[in-house]
């Protein structure tokens, strides 16, 4: 995986054919490459539009005709939703910082305020994927914060279903989205356990 050293340089990553299986655990640098393609793809999308449209009014013209066929022209170009619909650029170094904050507060033992401290400057960092906000939503049912824990619950829910997979690979996509229906469910209820026992056994059962 390529991605831009804090130095500036570009570096290759997540190559190393003597990794051992399954790592670290850490959601992986993929995101600033991904949003590049996004970007690049952007582009090409708005200047296949302004085409078609200028092909349109030449409709008609001696030696112009309808779809061509041999350019595709019939395949409808899908814009994808992430990364505000492919036209922000996720920074190589924020995405590090990042995903480094995250992985602070999923090991913090400082307590809840050091989690939502970390969390929130995670997703200041990276707004993109949606586990960092499922996480804060559990913190906020923790403090007995609710509404706020609906709200980053929803957003993390919409962009795991943007994404259709998942960033943080501890977890299957589904299991996430399993767990964002319990915090919803309790955040709506406004009540969270306060044992640990609690925690273990929530479940999305009516």
């Amino acid at each position: 995986m390529l991605f831009e050293n804090f130095d500036g340089r570009l570096e290759f990553k997540g190559n190393s054919f003597g990794a051992v299986w399954p790592g670290n655990d850490k959601p992986g640098l993929w995101l600033n490459s991904i949003s590049r393609i996004g970007a690049v793809y952007n582009l090409i999308l708005t200047e296949e539009e302004i085409f078609l449209e200028e092909k349109k009014k030449m409709i008609g013209v001696k030696g112009v005709n309808g779809v061509d066929c041999e350019r595709d022209e019939d395949i409808e170009l899908v814009l994808p939703p992430v990364f505000a619909k492919c036209t922000k650029v996720l920074d190589a170094r924020d995405q590090i910082v990042a995903r480094d904050l995250y992985w602070e507060a999923m090991i913090c033992e400082e307590g809840l305020e050091k989690n939502e401290e970390l969390l929130v400057m995670c997703i200041e960092k990276n707004p993109f994927v949606g586990e960092p906000y499922v996480v804060l939503s559990q913190v906020y049912l923790t403090k007995g914060r609710f509404e706020d824990a609906e709200k980053e619950a929803e957003r993390g829910l919409t962009l795991l279903l943007e994404w259709g997979c998942h960033w943080d690979k501890r977890v299957s996509w589904e299991g996430w989205i399993a767990w964002i229906r319990v915090l919803l469910m309790k955040a709506k209820e406004k009540s969270w356990p306060n044992t640990s026992w609690g925690i273990l056994n929530l479940g999305l059962v009516k």
